[in-house]
């Protein structure tokens, strides 16, 4: 059995771009169940009431998930260049090649995003309440993702002819 060669750092910036579209899909996703997740946080349980969102279409759950998506693409290009970059490439230069590692360091990115977020909260009344906790919810799904697109896109790398 071959020794694993060790993640290159001329990948990371492809790496780091896959993961920043994986956070936008993931903010899509997500951002489609908003309404549901909005009424279980109000009520307490989906509503039967007409004019609720239980009886919410498809365009219209796309069109959450839309809204969800163009405004998390921001705050994604903000921590991938702000936290991921230089996070990521120190795991590189210490020569980290887990995948534990990778996904912590995605966890590691989410809880800068949390804080940064938690401040505009506290600070500038950004959000109101149910969308802080969803904005919570979504980055804490997003940044172990995006860790892991990481690890994945730079193993994949690693076993690339030298010649791309």
């Amino acid at each position: 059995m071959k020794p694993a060669k060790p993640l290159e750092s001329r990948h990371l910036g492809r790496a780091l771009l896959a993961a920043a579209i994986s956070a936008i899909c993931v903010a899509f996703l997500v951002g489609c169940s908003y309404p549901y997740f909005s009424l279980l946080l109000h009520e307490g349980r989906l509503s039967s009431t007409p004019g609720t969102f239980n009886d919410a279409g498809p365009m219209t759950l796309m069109a959450f998930g839309l809204t969800t998506a163009m405004i998390t693409l921001p705050v994604v290009a903000a921590l991938t260049c702000a936290v991921a970059w230089p996070l990521f490439s120190l795991w590189l230069r210490r020569g980290y090649s887990g995948v534990a590692a990778y996904i912590g360091g995605g966890i590691i990115v989410a809880i800068a995003g949390a804080i940064a977020i938690g401040a505009a909260h506290v600070f500038a009344s950004l959000l109101v309440n149910s969308d802080f906790g969803f904005a919570l919810l979504l980055i804490s799904i997003a940044g172990p993702v995006a860790g892991f697109v990481v690890w994945y896109v730079l193993q994949r790398s690693a076993h690339i002819a030298p010649g791309d």
